[in-house]
């Protein structure tokens, strides 16, 4: 009898740890509706505590306002199963079935409750939604970025901004003027110039020659541009050397950084722009070239004239034909294009298949970028190679992107208002505020789908109008 007794109790006690263990939460009653039995998933799902279950019924957790509804009192009531939705106080909201038992002869013993979770479902179906929009964006990009091809690396885009330089610079690739391309650091001045070059017939002629002006000793960089003759200085190789402007003839001379150059130097550079020959250190001959001149610099010309460190004969000869490529920034289209070039880069390269959780995305656009394309083209691979996780939320991107706060724009007041509609037509109005409005609950309400509910539109318009502004 003790036996049989122990393992009724074992039974019960395993049962007990079955139902504890499962997910979906249990909740039983006698047929009077009097709490007889739940499990742990119960008391989390609904948010009540065992105080306010023990020795209480259904009817009086209701009357108690500690329910807003029963699925089990009204099947206690109808005697059959019964199915709802219920959406508990604590903010969690459960799928519930409540099944009635009855004994051989009709009377109902208990009912047993199955309640589904489905707080976390529904979270999923949003993140689903929203990267499903975040999708079709994707695809958007895709179908309209723009990248041209060239020998070492791409031109990516997708703002109107870029594909205005790259239209002028198809323009003027077959001319022999110099070229003035203006930016941050870290814009792709080098891969612009690339492009210039490999567009243009000097690409079948010559080669492409980057000088960095800024990274070469002052007592170098002239050696290296002009060349030497044999016993020229202390040092010198017994043949001489060609400089890189020969080494470049028929082809182009990239001068990054510009204004690092030495005055000293900048005087021979003008005469090669002027005459197109060069004299080796320690020649007396001229040596005539033929090369397109590109020059970059991410600093003020003319403050480095008024400060008497750039001449400014060399800054006219320069500035004739000038590209200004505008800071990441600026131009937020080419954000996700960039992204999703790089993360195929990189995958490819380190052999992964890592992705950006919509959340992260957002984050990214929100960044400032103050190192440009370099800056993301680096931060890309550096998640690639130390998040575990495929799928790269924004939890996982790098504290300075986490911890950067872009400055929130406040709703136009009235005299702003006044002023941003003088001289325009209706619909230059129009878009203006909307892209205003927009751009300030996109800042102020996370993530897109309830931005979408704030505005009163759907996810797609939202998705649709971020693009049409480039937000």
């Amino acid at each position: 009898m003790i036996d049989l007794s122990k393992r009724v109790y074992e039974s019960e006690l395993l049962l007990k740890h079955l139902i504890d263990s499962l997910y979906d939460g249990i909740y039983i009653t006698d047929g009077n509706g009097l709490t007889t039995w739940y499990n742990k998933a119960f008391l989390r799902i609904s948010g009540l505590t065992p105080a306010q279950l023990d020795a209480h019924t259904v009817f009086q957790l209701l009357d108690n306002g500690w329910l807003p509804n029963s699925v089990v009192a009204e099947a206690i009531r109808k005697r059959k199963t019964v199915t709802s939705v219920i959406d508990y106080f604590n903010g969690s909201e459960g799928l519930v079935s409540a099944i009635p038992v009855f004994d051989d002869a009709g009377n109902l013993l208990r009912v047993i409750a199955n309640v589904r979770d489905l707080t976390e479902l529904n979270e999923l179906k949003r993140q689903l939604d929203e990267t499903r929009a975040l999708n079709e964006g994707y695809r958007q990009t895709l179908q309209e970025v723009q990248s041209a091809e060239l020998e070492g690396g791409q031109m990516i885009y997708r703002s109107h901004a870029m594909e205005r330089i790259i239209s002028l610079a198809k323009k003027i690739a077959s001319t022999d003027t110099p070229i003035l391309i203006l930016g941050e650091s870290g814009v792709g001045k080098d891969v612009l110039a690339k492009y210039i070059h490999y567009i243009s017939d000097r690409q079948k002629k010559g080669t492409f020659v980057k000088v960095n002006c800024g990274a070469i000793p002052e007592h170098l960089l002239e050696s290296e541009l002009f060349g030497y003759e044999a016993g020229a200085f202390t040092g010198a190789g017994r043949q001489g050397k060609a400089g890189l402007f020969e080494v470049a003839n028929n082809g182009t001379v990239f001068l990054d950084e510009i204004g690092e150059m030495p005055l000293s130097l900048q005087v021979k550079l003008l005469g090669v722009l002027q005459d197109m020959e060069i004299q080796r250190l320690g020649g007396t001959k001229p040596i005539p070239i033929d090369v397109r001149i590109i020059a970059a610099t991410n600093a003020h010309l003319e403050t480095l004239i008024q400060e008497k460190r750039f001449r400014k004969d060399l800054f006219y000869r320069l500035n004739v034909l000038i590209l200004q490529v505008p800071p990441l920034r600026e131009r937020k289209d080419d954000v996700v294009a960039l992204l999703m070039h790089f993360f195929n880069q990189f995958n490819n390269k380190h052999r992964t298949s890592k992705i950006l959780t919509p959340a992260a995305v957002d984050k990214l656009l929100a960044y400032e970028w103050p190192g440009n394309v370099r800056e993301l083209k680096n931060m890309v691979e550096r998640i690639i190679l130390t998040s575990d996780k495929d799928a790269i939320d924004e939890h996982l991107l790098p504290v300075n992107i986490l911890s950067s706060h872009r400055a929130s724009a406040a709703p136009p007041n009235e005299h702003d208002f006044k002023q941003s509609f003088q001289r325009k037509s209706l619909k230059e109005i129009l878009n203006d505020h909307e892209r205003q409005i927009l751009s300030w609950h996109l800042t102020n309400y996370r993530p897109l789908k309830r931005c979408a509910e704030t505005l009163g539109i759907d996810l797609a318009t939202l998705v649709r109008k971020k693009k049409k502004y480039g937000l």
